[in-house]
């Protein structure tokens, strides 16, 4: 498989709670480029993949990785939230990860406008404290009914992800295993 672990996207919708939870993924047929599945049904086809189904994840720890998969996949996940497309686009709040950058942001922001959402509110808190802090919010956020969060239920995969980067960079410098322990260790005395 080519693809980073995927994000988890949960949509929660205001007085009916979590609705829907997906994984980031898309899977297409690298000949058509047809897509094939996406969010956990294309997790299922990872399973049993041939060598024409390509498995991809638009979001990397949380961030848009490929903006136009990014919106198809977004389009998908609110179509399959709201059922038919309303006339009027309904406001979105998006919680993404804590270290997401300026330009991370304005991407995710984008990425849903352009999947169906109307004004969208892009936080870097949790659901549950972004709904606890909403009354003290801007009138924006009232008019919210619908979150979705991007994040890993298990974040440990991630914090490997990036581990395993780190080790590939490092081994590329000539630096060993090893030596990368020893400054952790140092970091967290």
């Amino acid at each position: 498989m080519n693809y980073f672990e995927p994000a988890d996207i949960s949509i929660y919708i205001q007085g009916k709670g979590t609705v829907l939870k997906e994984k980031s993924l898309i899977a297409y047929n690298e000949t058509s480029g047809k897509i094939l599945a996406y969010g956990n049904e294309a997790a299922h086809m990872a399973e049993n993949i041939t060598d024409s189904i390509k498995i991809i994840s638009p979001l990397c720890r949380g961030t848009v990785a490929d903006y136009m998969a990014a919106v198809k996949l977004f389009t998908f996940l609110l179509d399959k939230t709201w059922g038919k497309r309303l006339l009027r686009k309904p406001p979105a709040a998006v919680c993404v990860p804590g270290n997401i950058t300026m330009t991370g942001k304005k991407a995710v922001e984008d990425t849903l406008y352009q999947a169906g959402a109307g004004k969208v509110l892009v936080s870097v808190l949790p659901l549950a404290q972004l709904l606890e802090e909403i009354p003290r919010l801007s009138a924006d956020w009232h008019k919210v009914k619908t979150f979705i969060c991007i994040g890993k239920d298990e974040p440990w995969n991630y914090i490997k992800e990036q581990l395993s980067e780190i080790a590939s960079y490092a081994e590329h410098e000539g630096i060993s295993a090893v030596d990368i322990v020893k400054v952790f260790q140092e970091m967290y005395r």
